[in-house]
């Protein structure tokens, strides 16, 4: 069922998402869809959900890969890196999750209670946050406020990101040098030295 809705989403965005369609898409009935999502927002958070799963598999991977560098940065440049590459090669799906509104569903923090959410989309970024944090706890980064460093990163991340899939015929440098150089200059931009 997520799977259909997804197909949904990825084609003409959560605008188009109906109980309906996903029912009929999935093969099964509308009542059936409703035992396992009580509402179109639970169904959107599903969808949201799984779409940040390969985000989430990826920044991980990259924190394992960066384990034992010796530079206390390399993780979250890692980090960086792998939210800027997945972006880039998943247009479709970033767009969905990063550049079109989910009314009704909490966004990289939990909301009110009784809110759906996407916990892949909410750990994606605790990841992140969880990386500046250590960053300003080992006196590598000054001292700020976590939440706030983390979310001025991802905003300098998510314009190059944005940028790169709108503008493709703009001559950018190339790709692996230009996202090289954003995560390089936000690790170094937050140091303490």
């Amino acid at each position: 069922m997520v799977a259909a809705a997804r197909r949904i989403v990825l084609r003409e965005g959560f605008e188009a998402l109906t109980m309906r369609r996903v029912a009929a898409l999935a093969g099964v009935s509308a009542a059936a869809l409703y035992l396992y999502f009580p509402d179109r927002l639970s169904l959107m958070a599903a969808v949201a959900d799984d779409l940040f799963e390969g985000l989430l598999a990826a920044m991980r991977a990259a924190v394992a890969r960066a384990e034992g560098d010796p530079d206390p940065r390399a993780r979250l440049h890692a980090v960086m890196t792998a939210y800027l590459d997945w972006g880039l090669a998943h247009p479709d799906e970033y767009r969905v999750i990063f550049m079109t509104p989910i009314a009704g569903v909490a966004g990289h923090r939990p909301g009110e209670q009784g809110v759906p959410a996407a916990p892949t989309g909410q750990a994606s970024f605790a990841a992140l946050q969880a990386e500046v944090a250590r960053l300003i706890a080992l006196g590598v980064f000054r001292p700020a406020e976590p939440q706030v460093v983390a979310e001025a990163i991802w905003a300098a991340g998510h314009g190059l990101v944005s940028l790169l899939i709108t503008k493709p015929g703009f001559p950018w440098s190339p790709r692996d040098r230009l996202i090289g150089a954003l995560a390089d200059a936000l690790c170094r931009g937050f140091s303490a030295g």
